[in-house]
């Protein structure tokens, strides 16, 4: 059983979900798992993200977030200012706020994340 009351748990489950293309990235698919619009969350964000063979998450930041990748599977390179970082699963890479970064896989097959940001972005917007 889900609830949304205060102090309640929310199981959300990504099969079923249309997965989106999110800006700034190519042959990608991405679930949203913890958002302020899918369950309410005020402090995080998570996704689950497949980016494809070709794909690749461009160059981004995201001023007043910490970010980051957990390898679910495959593998990948990414760049977090001028650093390049190689991607295997198991993985963790945290990214400081504001950073500029990008990522995408490696050799012949998708790679596979978990993202996450805090606080998430409208609350990172809103102290702009």
């Amino acid at each position: 059983m889900s609830s949304s009351a205060p102090g309640c748990g929310r199981l959300i489950r990504s099969r079923g979900q249309t997965p989106v293309c999110p800006p700034k990235h190519a042959l990608t698919d991405a679930w949203a798992l913890v958002t302020n619009r899918s369950v309410g969350a005020r402090h995080i964000e998570l996704y689950a993200v497949e980016i494809h063979p070709g794909g690749e998450g461009f160059d981004d930041a995201h001023p007043g977030c910490e970010h980051g990748f957990f390898v679910l599977a495959g593998e990948g390179e990414a760049r977090v200012g001028g650093e390049r970082f190689a991607l295997q699963p198991e993985d963790c890479l945290f990214i400081p706020d504001g950073a500029s970064h990008s990522v995408r896989p490696s050799g012949d097959g998708s790679l596979r994340l978990l993202v996450f940001m805090a606080p998430h972005r409208n609350v990172a917007a809103a102290k702009e």
